[in-house]
């Protein structure tokens, strides 16, 4: 079920509207509804105006270039005469191959998408590139020399801020990974970000009324778990099965948060958990924690990356504030500092 944003609707409709100026980073806590808003909003675009390419990474293996090339131009696609930018695809590659340029397609891949989206753009049709999950190629090299995430920011920045052929979009949930793009000299002045947070009480309240939640039910729901779409749906689909109570539902989510959280803290360090005991107590007094308030610097950021890798924390880069990844998380905190 689409609940509707129509705020963040708009946004985006906007965006895509303009000149492509800029890189577009959409990013959010996990189970914010990223993803789900984006093809959304480009399923509804006009089809004879646009063409989108959705690739999530999750959903696709790349280990090395090549396996990157093979989905940007399957082999399927190798012997259409046209390429696939028109209409709305999602998984299903970016480009068919022409015979001549099979031959040069691992020296000069990005020219190649150059020129294809350029023709694109030449045809009165508007390229839009999302990409889901990007920081999941991290650890992928072109030659065994050159980061290939880094070789794609550099085309993506071509692609928009210089010569606005394509709109680029990189949607994640990685946040500290957003925290090094934010600080980033190459894409500083090139990047606008995003941030799509879980809902608002409003439309979590006219949400749950929509699903027949009694007052006191939906005040459990939001109080238990707040705006988290993932956790709400679960919790819809639990009450529909007649089971258990909303309160009881409620806790068991929390319950397994604080579980998850308890045994990964098991093998910290006395100083880790140190750090980490004060960052949460400060999420539980006053809702964040400022990374300038935590003397122990070099084991916050270790720890930043590896509770944000795990979805327990989030990090909103240009405030410089840590905050739970959820209220059922902020609720497992509050109960690990014995509350």
């Amino acid at each position: 079920m689409f609940i509707n944003r129509e705020k963040d609707i708009q946004y985006l409709n906007a965006h895509f509207e303009s000149e492509p100026n800029c890189l577009l980073f959409v990013y959010g806590p996990k189970s914010s509804g990223k993803s789900t808003l984006l093809e959304k909003v480009a399923r509804q675009l006009d089809e004879s105006r646009y063409a989108v390419n959705f690739l999530d990474l999750r959903q696709v293996i790349i280990f090395d270039f090549k396996s990157f090339l093979n989905i940007f131009f399957p082999k399927s696609l190798r012997d259409k005469a046209k390429d696939i930018l028109n209409g709305f695809t999602i998984n299903a590659g970016f480009f068919s191959v022409r015979m001549d340029e099979e031959s040069i397609l691992e020296e000069n891949a990005f020219k190649i998408i150059v020129d294809k989206l350029t023709s694109a753009k030449k045809r009165g049709i508007q390229p839009i590139i999302i990409l889901d999950e990007i920081q999941l190629l991290r650890h992928i090299y072109i030659n065994g020399e050159r980061h290939l995430i880094d070789e794609l920011f550099n085309l993506f920045i071509a692609l928009t801020k210089v010569r606005h052929i394509a709109h680029i979009v990189i949607c994640t949930s990685d946040s500290y990974f957003i925290e090094e793009i934010y600080n980033s000299a190459k894409l500083a002045k090139t990047s606008e970000f995003f941030l799509l947070d879980h809902f608002e009480k409003e439309i979590v309240f006219n949400w749950l009324e929509k699903e027949r939640f009694s007052e006191e039910q939906i005040h459990t729901v939001w109080d238990g778990v707040g705006g988290c779409p993932w956790e709400i749906s679960r919790i819809i689909e639990k009450k529909k099965q007649g089971v258990e109570s909303i309160q009881h539902i409620c806790s068991r989510l929390i319950e397994d948060e604080f579980g998850k959280v308890d045994n990964f803290t098991l093998s910290f360090s006395p100083q880790k958990k140190k750090v980490f005991l004060e960052v949460i107590a400060r999420i539980v007094e006053d809702g964040f924690c400022s990374i300038r308030e935590v003397d122990d610097t070099v084991v916050l950021l270790e720890l930043l990356r590896e509770m944000i890798a795990h979805d327990f924390w989030f990090y909103v880069a240009n405030k410089r504030k840590i905050t739970a990844n959820s209220k059922s998380i902020y609720w497992a905190f509050e109960k690990m500092l014995g509350g």
